[in-house]
């Protein structure tokens, strides 16, 4: 069985880079891609089984969730500096 999956999130160009997967195993498809006019991320998966796509988005979500509050330290800490 083969299993593709597709979704949009909103987020800007800085998250999308820190989510763009570089590194996978044979047989597994992850695909990231950001649409600048929408703001959104755009994840496709294909793999093999359920259990494979669960633990992608698993991590996807974790490092997304991560990626924001990264995000919103920096620019907290960047408009503390510029008053």
């Amino acid at each position: 069985m083969r299993v593709k999956y597709r979704m949009r999130i909103p987020g800007d160009e800085v998250v999308y880079r820190s989510l763009k997967v570089d590194d996978v195993d044979e047989g597994l498809v992850i695909e990231t891609s950001y649409q600048k006019k929408y703001n959104m991320l755009e994840l496709y998966v294909e793999t093999d089984s359920i259990g494979s796509l669960k633990n992608v988005l698993n991590d996807y979500f974790k490092n997304y969730e991560m990626s924001l509050k990264i995000l919103k330290l920096v620019r907290e800490r960047y408009k503390g500096d510029s008053q």
